[in-house]
């Protein structure tokens, strides 16, 4: 068995220079009771005897599932934080598609974004998250058809269809056999097959700088497409920590006020006059776009950030929700525990911007978004500083050029 490995690690050797790499930096492990034919993770790469066995004569098909994981580890799929409670299945079918878009596999079935109906070119950690939902909608009952056929094309020797997913492309409702919104079937044995695949994927630094490093050393990528490498490479790029970039923020708009006292020496003539503390403080204003693109989801991760500014030492903050207008300002002075939510129309930040140019007082202001909005004029010098906060990284990408005018911009990963 080792034999078909070798036979295409030989052959990548010239052709594929940077996969080859890669390869030789992993342990090949057989694994034969695993629920797939190959995985990677853990800094090995495990394969099936008995499920190569059975497709060993089509030694293309053999390469290019060993080539879609050598991707896979390119792209540190493998070994990146992952979403809050992802699903195992999840995480692969996540990794699937980014690689779909960017690379033609054309022996494997490789499940497409649009099967699921959702977007193309957006980043694994999205797809990860809106499979998660996907994945834990409950399967629909088939309604009663002619013996042999069904509305997926099952006969009645199937498994029970009870017990498969049905992926409804608008990621809220499962669709009834009435509704004509196309869906994706995942039988209980496909599902078995890619939660297998990424059983060994685990958040790795070690791992992760380990690639970069091979990432900057490789200079022939071989076959490997144009807009793949460029992902590749993109993924070089440090990923923002929003909680230091809020930390950040907040010291950055610390404001000193000298009181005097008795306790404390002057500093030139000692206990004779009155000594001064300083006491750090801030007034700031956090905007929370409550429009309809902002799921409940979402804002939860919102006020949990707000909720952490009270570990800063801050005693109070002004928390304002707006979507085509501004609502009543809200002055928090502890941890909400329960939040009302008004709004739910568009978006537009310029109250936001019209609101600090008349109250003054305000040391910073940081907005929570998707950014889909017109970019504000501001035609008036700031004093107030500004931070911006997309809710994803693609959002970030979108719209980073124009926030950046008008202060600093993160993104919050939930």
């Amino acid at each position: 068995m080792i034999a078909i490995f070798k036979q295409i690690i030989d052959s990548w050797f010239l052709r594929e220079p940077a996969l080859f790499n890669i390869f030789c930096r992993q342990h090949l492990v057989e694994n034969p009771v695993m629920d797939c034919a190959i995985r990677c993770g853990k800094g090995r790469v495990e394969y099936n005897p008995g499920r190569i066995r059975q497709i060993a004569d089509n030694e293309e098909h053999v390469e290019e599932m060993l080539r879609l994981e050598m991707i896979r580890l390119f792209l540190k799929h493998p070994y990146e934080r992952q979403p809050e409670c992802s699903l195992p299945a999840a995480l692969s079918l996540g990794s699937d598609m980014v690689i779909d878009q960017h690379y033609l596999l054309p022996h494997l079935n490789i499940p497409k974004s649009s099967e699921f109906q959702l977007p193309q070119r957006e980043c694994f950690e999205w797809y990860v998250r809106q499979l998660n939902e996907l994945l834990q909608q409950p399967s629909m009952p088939d309604e009663k058809s002619e013996p042999g056929t069904d509305d997926f094309g099952k006969s009645d020797n199937d498994t029970d269809e009870q017990n498969d997913f049905m992926l409804a492309g608008n990621g809220k409702e499962p669709p009834s056999s009435h509704t004509g919104i196309e869906g994706f079937l995942l039988s209980d044995d496909e599902l078995g097959e890619l939660s297998a695949q990424s059983e060994l994927w685990e958040n790795d630094d070690l791992r992760r700088e380990e690639i970069n490093n091979l990432i900057r050393d490789t200079k022939d990528w071989g076959s490997l497409s144009g807009g793949l490498i460029e992902k590749i490479i993109a993924s070089l790029e440090v990923k923002l920590d929003y909680r230091k970039v809020i930390s950040s923020f907040h010291t950055s708009i610390l404001s000193s006020k000298r009181r005097l006292t008795r306790m404390r020496p002057n500093r030139r003539s000692g206990f004779l006059q009155m000594g001064s503390i300083y006491d750090l403080a801030s007034k700031l204003l956090v905007a929370v776009d409550v429009s309809g693109s902002i799921d409940n989801r979402t804002l939860q991760a919102f006020y949990s950030v707000i909720a952490h500014f009270f570990k800063y030492g801050m005693e109070s903050i002004d928390v304002v929700q707006f979507d085509v207008g501004m609502r009543e300002v809200s002055t928090f002075r502890k941890r909400q525990t329960q939040i009302d939510v008004e709004g739910r129309g568009g978006t537009e930040f310029q109250s936001l911007f019209d609101y600090i140019k008349d109250k003054r007082w305000y040391d910073g202001l940081i907005i929570f978004t998707d950014g889909y909005a017109s970019e504000p004029k501001v035609e008036f010098r700031m004093r107030t500083k500004v931070l911006w906060v997309c809710q994803s990284e693609s959002d970030y990408k979108r719209h980073v050029d124009w926030m950046k005018k008008t202060g600093k911009v993160c993104w919050i990963e939930f």
